[in-house]
């Protein structure tokens, strides 16, 4: 992984997002928990790009949000630059804020359509207390002519851009307080395929420069595969299997990384069709009630009855 440090910057552990659910009569009946991330493990090197995939439902923006606590985790711990991130409140936690940012999926709905982009990247700022008059504005003209868009735009408002120059704005807003570390929920998933790959080469680019270290989450492993430096999989609110961005691809151990990558389309008619494609039968089981033992079993190709029983724990296979 070419300019990743061995330094582990935030330390996820057993972290748990379970979101109650009431049910019966005017919410009266028995309280229930969607287990959107159940005890969630992991590193992040500084300089590092950290691709989170997984289908539709597995946990994976409710994991992103749970680190900035947007979401208030259930359990578990999270430690961002050697402070106890889930154990402070108040101005503390202000102060520590500034030093992890989120890119937001939905550029439309993520800007505020009543504030000028000048008001946009000032905000963050202000509520921090740094603002500063001179250099402040400054920053925020530098901030957003490195995303490529031009300062004279500052007056305008975001229904005067496109869906990719949204997106741009927001990264400049999650930049404006030089964070340490980015949170990028499905950036390009809304956007057009060829502006989809400006985006990506920008974050690339901004991502190196400032040697950022960033939590890239997609459904999409072509576009994780283009940016990630390492790929951790979930299934169900559990990450399965994690590994070097190269090794996944050639060589992944878990059968649902296998089925995933066996779905990503070859643009080579040839290869496409002599490959043979992992189907996984049945629906997604549902995170209120998840199966018992490995919560992977119900769709399986090479489960066992123990699987029904055992939940199995995560092993080391090389890298």
């Amino acid at each position: 992984m070419t300019g990743v440090q061995t330094c582990a910057l935030p330390i996820c552990e057993n972290l748990k997002v379970h979101y109650p659910i009431r049910t019966g009569f005017i919410n009266l009946g028995e309280k229930k928990f969607l287990k959107a991330v159940d005890g969630v493990s992991f590193e992040l090197n500084s300089g590092e790009v950290l691709g989170l995939v997984g289908e539709s439902g597995c946990g994976k923006s409710s994991l992103g949000k749970a680190l900035l606590r947007l979401q208030e985790p259930t359990s578990g711990s999270i430690h961002l630059s050697g402070n106890d991130f889930m154990g402070i409140k108040g101005e503390a936690l202000r102060k520590i804020r500034p030093q992890i940012q989120m890119i937001f999926q939905d550029p439309y709905a993520s800007l505020n359509p009543r504030m000028t982009i000048e008001a946009t990247l000032r905000e963050p700022l202000e509520a921090h207390g740094l603002f500063d008059s001179s250099e402040g504005n400054k920053l925020v003209q530098q901030v957003l002519d490195r995303v490529g868009i031009s300062p004279k735009a500052l007056q305008k408002y975001p229904h005067e851009f496109s869906g990719g120059q949204r997106q741009r704005i927001a990264i400049a807003r999650a930049l404006v307080l030089k964070p340490k570390i980015i949170v990028a929920d499905e950036p390009v998933s809304s956007l057009d395929v060829s502006v989809q790959a400006q985006v990506l080469n920008l974050l690339k680019e901004i991502q190196r420069e400032f040697k950022l270290s960033m939590i890239f989450i997609s459904h999409n492993l072509s576009v994780v595969k283009y940016i990630a430096d390492r790929i951790a999989v979930m299934y169900l609110g559990k990450i399965v299997e994690t590994a070097d961005r190269t090794d996944i691809f050639k060589n992944p151990q878990h059968p649902y990384t296998q089925a995933l990558i066996s779905a990503v389309p070859i643009p080579d008619p040839k290869i496409e069709k002599m490959r043979k494609r992992i189907e996984l039968k049945g629906e997604l089981p549902s995170a209120v009630t998840p199966p018992s033992g490995c919560t992977f079993h119900t769709r399986c190709p090479i489960a066992k009855e123990s699987c029904k029983k055992d939940s199995p724990q995560l092993e080391n296979f090389g890298t």
